[in-house]
């Protein structure tokens, strides 16, 4: 199918060129002509300035229609002032500081209120809405028979930051000794006070002319606590006040607070304690409490989730869960109701203070018996007991961490607690070598500030790191 074959070669000439073509082209620019103009000022102007000096004259300044003038605008500029402290606005704003500003409490300044050798102690204190004024009552430690003393309620107005003056800017008098003292929530000039005769007080602090209060009522014996509760919309203010006669009264308080009608009459009837055989004698001590209707009321606190709880503390030792919706009357009588719908577990001592939880549904107790307990609202018995040194007769929550207690009573100590676990907080110094027992403890949420009373009419202003933790 192959075959071989030879063929001849076949040649070709290359028809490549290596002659390349090339081309000249000359490129000549335009010529530059240049021209030079001068340029000349014909006109020139001077101009001299000369100050005169002039005698200066003194500005002439009336200094009896200046005094007159800021005595008149004073007290409406420091109520509006205070009026503004009330916001929520910064609640939550921290500015950037050094952490050395948290690592330490600071003693700013030391007051007494009272006379030399005086046997008078600070009863109760109270804050006013912005923290500028500082209301302090005083009263006699102990009572062996019905109180006719003289006492007195001093406010302090703050001039600088953490300092105020040593002398009050007012003081009011009471015919017995002041037991109990609050300022109202969100009016500035309002405060009212329960004295140990029984008698409720309201003064208006925006008047200056007058310097009478108004009457709202009359417990039959000393009056144990005194609380502005929080008004709902389109709804008056409410004043709640216990004694211990056993009565819870809350007026309502209208025309500017001059006017007080009664809204409820509260008592816890004696079926609620197994123990009233053994109650104390009344502040009399003509009759026994046994035969009496009522448990002698020490403390109350109304609940931070539903202000229509509340929760009493008694002289026997109980703890009872109260609401305002109740209407079981007493002794046929509709106007009389027993607001007690629970019990607790007892203390085996007397209740000196009782204080619900800002934002947890807890709340604890102190009691005669040298012993905190903390409870769950829904929780008969205690979630925790904390055993103490000396009494306690008196709980607050502190700044920043609303889960720190401080506890103060029979001695010179404060000391702080974290209800969640129980353990103490020790980072926080509020101890001085020359207090006596302390009396009283109030935290002035607006200035991280706390004042600081004691048996003697003592009073102490401390600056607190808002970070305990």
């Amino acid at each position: 199918m192959f075959t071989n074959r030879s063929l001849e070669a076949v040649s070709f000439n290359s028809q490549l060129s290596t002659t390349k073509s090339q081309q000249s082209t000359n490129i000549q620019t335009t010529e530059i002509v240049y021209d030079e103009n001068s340029v000349q000022t014909i006109e020139t102007r001077n101009v001299e300035t000369q100050t005169i000096s002039e005698e200066k004259k003194k500005p002439e300044i009336n200094y009896e229609r200046l005094a007159q003038f800021l005595n008149r605008v004073t007290p409406s500029i420091l109520e509006a002032l205070d009026e503004s402290y009330g916001t929520n606005a910064f609640e939550d704003y921290e500015p950037k500081t050094s952490e050395d500003s948290f690592t330490s409490t600071q003693l700013l300044q030391k007051i007494n209120g009272t006379e030399v050798n005086s046997q008078m102690k600070v009863s109760d204190m109270s804050w006013s809405i912005g923290g500028g004024t500082l209301a302090v009552s005083y009263g006699i430690p102990y009572h062996q028979a019905w109180c006719d003393h003289l006492s007195k309620i001093q406010l302090y107005n703050q001039m600088k930051e953490g300092h105020f003056t040593d002398n009050p800017k007012k003081t009011l008098e009471t015919n017995a000794c002041v037991t109990t003292l609050v300022y109202h929530p969100t009016e500035p000039s309002i405060i009212a006070i329960g004295l140990f005769n029984g008698d409720v007080l309201v003064w208006n602090l925006k008047d200056d002319t007058s310097v009478a209060p108004t009457t709202i009522c009359t417990h039959g014996d000393c009056v144990s606590q005194v609380y502005w509760k929080g008004r709902t919309i389109n709804d008056v203010s409410l004043l709640v006040s216990s004694s211990k006669d056993g009565y819870i009264f809350i007026h309502k308080m209208m025309a500017n607070f001059t006017i007080a009608r009664i809204y409820k009459r509260l008592k816890i009837a004696k079926e609620h304690n197994p123990i009233e055989n053994s109650r104390p004698r009344s502040a009399g001590g003509t009759r026994e409490r046994a035969i009496e209707s009522g448990l002698c009321i020490t403390t109350f606190d109304f609940s931070s989730r539903d202000p229509i709880f509340f929760i009493v503390g008694t002289l026997c030792g109980g703890i009872y869960k109260c609401s305002l919706d109740r209407v079981v009357p007493i002794e046929n009588d509709e106007t009389l109701i027993d607001p007690v719908i629970d019990e607790y577990e007892r203390h085996e001592g007397s209740i000196t203070c009782i204080k619900y939880s800002p934002i947890r549904n807890l709340f604890v107790s102190a009691s005669t018996d040298k012993e905190i307990r903390i409870y769950d609202f829904e929780e008969h018995t205690s979630l925790q007991s904390i055993p103490c040194e000396n009494t306690i007769i008196g709980l607050t929550w502190m700044i920043g961490n609303q889960d720190i207690l401080a506890t103060y009573g029979a001695s010179s100590k404060i000391i702080l607690y974290n209800v969640t676990d129980g353990t103490i907080v020790t980072n926080v110094n509020l101890e001085t070598i020359d207090r006596e027992n302390t009396s009283c403890l109030r935290v002035n949420l607006k200035r991280d500030i706390v004042a600081i009373g004691d048996t003697q009419g003592n009073i102490e202003i401390w600056k607190i790191p808002r970070q305990l933790l």
